[in-house]
């Protein structure tokens, strides 16, 4: 690259800049790597936004970052991002060998790459999907690869969180592989040990650490994270105020400062836990497909008010397609303009991705060639959306 020598001096210099405002904000402790091999590639569970800066505290010597293609369609931080730092981009919404061209590229050519295999970060304080394609890449690099474990993010901001707590934060090397190590390993040892390495459950490790996350509105977007009441079964009927999460049916939840849900009722909460809500839910719709599928052609499954659809262009700019009533029935996601009437429809079967960005944000491809997302100006679940498409169709999902 061009401007290496400049990257590497933004980045060393944001390193001693940004350290102490980190480490303060959350709480951060952290290992200084000292790697015995070059170039390398890092390996990291994804937690929050910020784990590129997180993670960067832990390597003084410069990497290249995988970055989220939806970055480059703002322009400002588009141009800014590609300037001082370079991000290698990864496109959400479809699958796309142009990033793993880039990445062994980048590592070819003698320059460190910091990559969050899952993709996004965590909605229930589990570490997510892993593919097998990452332990492929990482063997066709020929560079080593360190991997490293992020703990407390979950609590300190959550995906569907509003705002961020005041708890702890850890960020330690697990392991690293020299060359030659990774060379006698088989694709399926490698991935094996990089989903161990990776893995957290953000739960179990707060049971036994017992650390209090303080902050305001500590429910508040809950649901857009948990669309289904375990109580009524109701879809899309939670909604979360201060530090309660509540459904119409009566279920009344206060989420505490250790993570823990709290009945607010006379009744035992159906679960203590995000995560264990989370796998619920997701079993749940599977279960239900074929009552889906069963449905009249007319009748909607779910839907939304006040959904923005607009039509991108890959590393380029957005364009509005409507706005309105958004619905999922059984074959189609149909979107019912509200100032003209018009109805937008996209079969599921033409739909060969979806993925979910940040907290709101719906991406999706159709026959791999349009790219389309919704987004909400007000709390609703994107991964009710593509659960419930997967459920219906086959297509490839990210969450």
């Amino acid at each position: 690259m061009k401007m290496h020598a400049f990257h590497r001096f933004v980045y060393k210099a944001l390193w001693h800049v940004l350290k102490p405002f980190i480490v303060r904000a959350f709480n951060f402790k952290f290992d200084v790597a000292k790697p015995m091999n070059h170039p390398f590639m890092v390996l990291a569970n994804h937690v929050t936004n910020y784990d590129p800066l997180l993670v960067g505290l832990s390597f003084p010597q410069h990497m290249y970052f995988v970055a989220s293609e939806h970055l480059f369609r703002i322009k400002v931080l588009s141009s800014i991002l590609k300037f001082i730092v370079a991000p290698i981009v990864r496109v959400k919404a479809k699958t796309e060998r142009h990033t793993a061209l880039s990445i062994l590229r980048t590592l070819k050519n003698g320059y460190n790459v910091c990559m969050f295999p899952e993709g996004s970060t965590t909605w229930s304080g589990e570490t997510g999907e892993i593919t097998e394609a990452t332990a492929k890449l990482v063997k066709a690099s020929g560079s080593a690869l360190i991997t490293y474990r992020l703990t407390g993010g979950f609590f300190t901001a959550p995906r569907w969180g509003k705002s961020i707590r005041k708890g702890a934060m850890e960020g330690r090397i697990v392991r690293e592989y020299s060359p030659e190590e990774l060379k006698e390993m088989t694709d399926e040892e490698l991935y094996t040990r990089i989903k161990s390495d990776l893995y957290v459950n953000a739960y179990e490790d707060n049971a036994v650490s017992k650390i209090s996350f303080r902050g305001k509105d500590l429910a508040e977007f809950l649901e857009t994270a948990l669309f289904v009441c375990p109580n009524c079964q109701g879809i899309g009927t939670l909604k979360s105020q201060g530090d309660v999460l509540s459904c119409r049916c009566g279920l009344k939840l206060r989420y505490t400062e250790l993570g823990f849900f709290e009945s607010l009722t006379d009744n035992a909460p159906p679960f203590t836990t995000v995560l264990e809500w989370d796998r619920w839910q997701r079993k749940f719709v599977e279960r239900q497909a074929e009552t889906y599928k069963s449905l009249p052609e007319d009748t909607p499954i779910t839907s939304d008010r006040d959904q923005k659809v607009f039509r991108f262009e890959t590393r380029r700019r957005t364009f509005k397609v409507g706005e309105g009533m958004l619905y999922l029935y059984k074959d189609r996601l149909v979107l019912e303009d509200k100032s003209t009437g018009k109805q937008t429809a996209f079969l599921l079967q033409d739909i060969t991705d979806m993925a979910v960005i940040q907290r709101t944000l719906l991406t999706f491809s159709v026959k791999g060639k349009e790219y389309f997302e919704i987004k909400s100006d007000h709390p609703r679940s994107p991964l009710k959306y593509l659960l419930l498409c997967k459920a219906l169709t086959d297509m490839r999902v990210m969450i």
